[in-house]
């Protein structure tokens, strides 16, 4: 076994090693604070001195591929690309909780810096680390002589949420949403999560008195850019024999998308007033496990395709067959925890016969065509559905996935979970047990 003193000497020597590599990463240091803390900090171009500047905070996945081949092509076309690894700088742990926990202070030091160049300095983020560099906005903003220096923030699909909720219910943003009213620009994959939230991101932003912007990128899903494994440095013309080309088309775009939004975000009226900050609501809420009950909760109705063509109808919150209960889940293939329990939901299904559980898989957003070809893998007994524009996974209130729903015979939905679980446990067959048994004593009085 090893001592404590040898530990703590491998943990120095990590710590060591991580700033080591940090420091070779990067072509300068910005301290800032009073806690000793540095930003190591990569420059792609620098050859324009009069080009725009943009400030690219990598997100809790660190440094991409894709990342940099899109600072590359900004560079090709003028602009110069500040790099920085916040989690790396900081020695801070990878996770979406640190993420949505980091204030705003490394990035208002990087953009004081950005300033002091003379040039049009724009933010740009992906993910959950739109969270730091808002509040960081809003920190430069309240010590800014000229809230113009900065045009203002780019967001590629932003997740601004305090967490994720129970399922079913709606979530909520953190409260540097409501603070923020310097410009921001979105950029919305089409196949998003939270695409069709972005009318209320919206909503909130502008309600703030943010001059709020929104561009949809065609046929993506999130995380898109990280899907480029093969460095493009040089050129992005051959970005299709590396990706699909839906992607491929959505990367080649990326750097005018993000050039034009710079110009556009600079003529939006920026605000010297700081808006009050809700300190209570822009910390995170904790997430729950495992299946949750729910109240007075009735399932909407849904019309939805099969792999086969079959339709499948949820009519009054209840199936046709009228089942003592309908499981309900929302997957999709490129979730691993959505495939985990697929084995598990299967072996659940099998274990009742049809007029006692009934399980609806459905699948967010994902062609035909895809899901057939995926779900060959698995030999399943239940039907796979199809909810190409996630109008219903909307519906539902689905946040996460998967999500899954315990429904009875009269369409009221008793549970629900927004991770995922190992379905044939006999703690889930007792309370699938329990429910049929209040159904069949329910049924009896109402005779």
């Amino acid at each position: 076994m090893l001592s404590k003193r040898r530990i703590g000497m491998q943990v120095v020597l990590l710590l060591l090693l991580s700033m080591a590599f940090g420091r070779a990463w990067a072509d300068f240091t910005l301290p800032y604070g009073d806690q000793g803390n540095e930003l190591d900090v990569k420059v792609v171009g620098g050859e324009h001195q009069r080009g725009p500047l943009f400030l690219w905070f990598t997100n809790q996945y660190g440094r991409t591929t894709g990342a940099e081949a899109i600072a590359h092509a900004l560079a090709r076309r003028g602009a110069t690309v500040w790099m920085v690894d916040l989690l790396d700088s900081l020695l801070l742990q990878r996770s979406n909780e640190v993420v949505r926990g980091l204030n705003g202070k490394g990035v208002a030091a990087l953009m004081t810096a950005g300033v002091k160049t003379g040039r049009p300095v724009t933010v740009v983020g992906l993910d959950r680390m739109a969270v730091p560099i808002l509040r960081g906005l809003r920190d430069w903003q309240a010590s800014a002589t000229n809230p113009d220096a900065i045009t203002g923030a780019v967001l590629l699909f932003p997740n601004l949420y305090r967490g994720t909720p129970v399922a079913g219910e709606p979530p909520s943003f953190l409260g540097i949403v409501a603070a923020t009213n310097m410009p921001v620009m979105i950029l919305e994959p089409e196949r998003g999560v939270n695409r069709n939230r972005l009318g209320s991101l919206l909503d909130a932003l502008q309600g703030a008195g943010s001059p709020t912007f929104a561009r949809i990128i065609p046929d993506v899903r999130d995380y898109f850019p990280l899907h480029l494994k093969t460095a493009q440095n040089a050129s992005l013309k051959n970005l299709p024999d590396f990706m699909k080309p839906e992607e491929a088309k959505a990367m080649q775009a990326l750097p005018n998308e993000l050039l034009e939004s710079s110009t556009l975000l600079a003529q939006a009226p920026h605000s010297a007033k700081v808006l009050p900050l809700d300190h209570a609501l822009d910390k995170p809420i904790q997430q729950r496990f495992g299946l949750i009950p729910v109240t007075n909760q009735q399932a909407k109705n849904f019309a939805l395709p099969d792999l086969n063509g079959n339709v499948h109808r949820l009519v009054h919150g209840a199936l046709e067959s009228r089942p003592a209960v309908t499981l309900v889940n929302f997957w999709a293939s490129w979730c691993p925890h959505c495939i985990q329990e697929i084995p598990s939901m299967n072996r659940l299904a099998e274990s009742y016969p049809e007029g006692k559980l009934r399980v609806l898989s459905i699948n967010f957003k994902e062609s035909t065509a895809h899901v057939r070809h995926f779900m060959k893998q698995f030999s399943v007994h239940f039907p796979v559905l199809i909810d190409r524009q996630g109008d219903v996974a909307a519906q539902w209130g689905v946040f996460a996935f998967p999500s899954s729903f315990l429904v009875d015979d009269r369409g009221r939905i008793l549970y629900s979970v927004n991770a995922s679980i190992d379905w044939d446990t006999p703690k889930v067959k007792a309370l699938i047990d329990q429910i049929i048994r209040e159904e069949k004593r329910s049924a009896a009085l109402a005779r």
